[in-house]
């Protein structure tokens, strides 16, 4: 009988036996180990081979929206709207403002109402009869505040446009100066002052422009004390202010209404009243909701044949009237343009 043995000696192992002893024990270890072939369903556990690969559980769970399930790429619980960066409100007339959750800063801009235009002076042949002087325009705010220093509602008030001067229907009389424009203001945080309306025109002396808010405002146009030309105003870092009404000389010339300015850099400014011809116009206003002043009205013309042309009326925000123009007894004067209202515009950052 043959053996694995050298002359059937135990202790002296043949070659060949060697050999297929080695095999056997490789096979066993081929048997005991994970076939690529079952591709791991031949894992004694496959839960220990989880933990001691550090999966977690979400290699057991479905896909899913439902909870206990894992997420596709389309899964409704991504679709999650992000906060908003920043809180935007913007305030064109009194109101309450209400501090968002989780807001840390505060920014306010503030304009104020522009300044109504003053009438002009309704006065006999041979006299200087004056125009009414432009409204003065709001500059612009802009203020910082910690949220931390802010109670949870603040109380916002916008300024209105002051109104234009009435018309003189009366002979041998002055004009009507202009209403003021009101301040607007944020609470006891923030605050801009008003505008001026311009005076009315007189006899002998020039309707002066409506004082400017701070920050920015500028002085209304001031017409001729001899019934010339009026003075031009100029472009300003808020809005417009309106250009003064043309007067009447004592040799019985009418006059042109003054230039008004624009608001903004990108704003154009209106025109002026040409006596005889085109009415003024009011310039570019503001784009609706946005923290920018808008043009000044043009100041109407004088007449000495019918009604002098009233001043055109400013633009938002806070852009003045224009004056407006001298007559000849008879004849109505020309009413002062109305002042355009302010704005409050709150910016809250988180």
């Amino acid at each position: 009988m043959a053996t694995g043995y050298t002359g059937g000696d135990p202790t002296k192992e043949t070659p060949a036996g060697a050999q297929a002893k080695a095999d056997a024990a490789q096979a066993a270890a081929i048997a005991a180990s994970a076939q690529r072939a079952a591709n791991l369903a031949d894992l004694a556990s496959a839960a220990d081979a989880r933990t001691n690969l550090g999966l977690g559980s979400a290699a057991t769970r479905a896909v899913g929206s439902a909870a206990g399930t894992v997420a596709a790429g389309d899964d409704p619980r991504f679709n999650v709207t992000a906060p908003a960066a920043t809180d935007v409100q913007a305030f064109t007339s009194n109101g309450t403002w209400t501090m968002p959750a989780g807001a840390r800063a505060v920014a306010v801009v503030l304009i104020s109402g522009g300044g109504g235009g003053g009438s002009g002076r309704r006065g006999a042949a041979g006299t200087a009869r004056v125009g009414g002087g432009g409204g003065g325009s709001s500059g612009r705010l802009i203020a910082t505040i910690p949220a931390s220093v802010l109670p949870s509602t603040v109380a916002v008030t916008v300024g209105a446009g002051g109104t234009g001067g009435a018309a003189v229907t009366a002979n041998d009389t002055s004009g009507t100066a202009g209403g003021s424009g009101g301040p607007s203001a944020f609470g006891t945080f923030a605050r801009i002052g008003s505008t001026g309306g311009g005076a009315g025109g007189a006899s002998g002396s020039g309707g002066t422009g409506g004082f400017s808010a701070p920050h920015g405002g500028a002085t209304g146009g001031a017409a001729s004390a001899t019934g010339a030309v009026p003075s031009a105003v100029f472009l300003n870092a808020g809005a417009g202010p309106g250009g003064a009404g043309g007067g009447i000389t004592a040799a019985d010339v009418a006059s042109n209404g003054g230039v008004p300015a624009g608001g903004t850099t990108t704003s154009t400014a209106g025109t002026a009243g040409v006596a005889g011809g085109a009415l003024p116009t009011t310039g570019d206003a503001a784009p609706a909701g946005t923290p920018n002043g808008g043009a000044g009205g043009g100041g109407g013309a004088a007449s000495i044949t019918g009604a002098a042309q009233a001043g055109a009326n400013g633009a938002n925000y806070g852009g003045g009237g224009g004056g407006g123009g001298a007559s000849l007894n008879g004849n109505a004067s020309g009413k002062g343009g109305d002042g355009a209202g302010g704005i409050v515009y709150v910016v809250t950052s988180f």
